[in-house]
Order: structure tokens, then sequence, then C-alpha cells
């Protein structure tokens, strides 16, 4: 959120001085950010989504005995 904040006070700098090559440059490099959070973000979401990964994580936990977590993973 900070990050957008200044790249706005940068660029409306910016455009009030003239300097339309810093911009376009700022702008490209701002693009790019936002394209790798995203890319990041969705790779997050993609592994926390998995059910053998989740079955693990709730075997390590403790919530579920080793019985039932070789039955749930024959299911699956």
């Amino acid at each position: 959120m900070l990050n957008l904040i200044l790249s706005t006070i940068i660029m409306y700098y910016l455009v009030r001085t003239g300097d339309l090559l810093k911009l376009i440059r700022s702008g490209k490099k701002l693009f790019n950010d936002f394209l790798i959070s995203f890319k990041k973000e969705k790779q997050e979401t993609k592994g926390n989504n998995n059910p053998i990964e989740v079955l693990k994580l709730r075997y390590v936990q403790g919530e579920i005995d080793k019985a039932e977590y070789e039955q749930i993973l024959k299911n699956l």
C-alpha cells in the first residue's frame, strides 16, 4: 500500500514537471512489480489448496490419527 502511495506521488510530480521518459520507465517498473506480486500470490494460494498437503498438515498437527490419515489418503 505504501509503495502504491509513493508511486502515485512520484508519478504526479513527473506529470507536473513534464519528464515523460522517467514517467514511462517508472510506469513499466510499477506494472512489472504488480505482475510479479500477483504471480507470487497466485502460487501461494495454489499450494495451500492441495488436499494432500492439507491432509499431511492435519496429520502432523495431530488433528487426525494414523488410521484416519491412511483411510482418507486411499480415498483421494
